[in-house]
């Protein structure tokens, strides 16, 4: 099995409240794109690992991840996530390619394996986990205009699993309104399997967000976070 892993690190932190790369962010003492970067490096099936940064942020990330002894190759990103998925896609060798936020950092070995048999399988798979809360449609006017069926609706997570010539293909003609990989390869008309994700997989996006995330790294230094997803597929 060849797998290439992109990781999506190019991004402002705009909703940080910073102009500084929210990947550099300190979790516990390691910046927040190290957690993810090293998950990924113990995944067997995984045979390299391309970090998608802006512009002239290469040195800087490289210095972040000073210590971290597997070949790690940079790609330039692009205007959009789609772009930087997309140049990511583009530069990698494997057969299949797994798409990561750099800012979930608490994937874990179990989940990312999951996505990378059910990717080989199927050609295109995500992790996701089962809504909880009631969903309802808003209209322009601030009014409810219907509810969604709750059984039928799922909350998707990276990393994101393709053959890589099927998301090549789907980012290069993904329209404006995919906000995902997993979309862009619908859009083709293309099936996604989904696999059980997993809670604590989150996503560091606002200032709240890294009280949670410190909460979960500290959870698994002590060996006190138990797997608690769920399949849902």
């Amino acid at each position: 099995m060849n797998v290439s892993a992109v990781v999506l690190a190019a991004g402002l932190g705009e909703r940080m409240g910073s102009e500084r790369n929210k990947m550099l962010v300190d979790i516990c003492g390691q910046p927040l794109l190290l957690y993810s970067v090293r998950t990924l490096s113990q995944v067997p099936a995984i045979n390299e690992i391309l970090i998608v940064v802006r512009h002239g942020e290469e040195d800087t990330v490289r210095a972040a991840l000073e210590g971290f002894d597997r070949p790690i190759r940079f790609v330039r990103g692009g205007e959009t996530r789609r772009d930087s998925a997309l140049f990511g896609v583009r530069a990698a060798r494997g057969d299949h390619v797994l798409i990561h936020d750099g800012a979930r950092p608490f994937a874990d070995v179990s989940l990312i394996e999951r996505v990378v048999e059910a990717a080989t399988c199927h050609d295109a798979a995500i992790p996701v986990l089962a809504a909880t809360d009631t969903l309802h449609v808003r209209s322009e006017g601030d009014m409810l205009t219907g509810t969604f069926d709750r059984t039928s609706v799922v909350h998707a997570q990276t990393p994101q699993g393709f053959a890589r010539l099927l998301i090549l293909n789907a980012l290069e003609h993904a329209p404006v309104d995919a906000t995902d990989d997993a979309a862009a390869v619908m859009a083709l008309g293309h099936a996604v399997r989904c696999v059980a994700g997993d809670p604590r997989n989150i996503k560091v996006t606002r200032p709240e967000d890294i009280v949670i995330a410190e909460s979960i790294a500290r959870a698994r230094v002590a060996g006190t976070a138990h797997d608690t997803s769920e399949p849902v597929a």
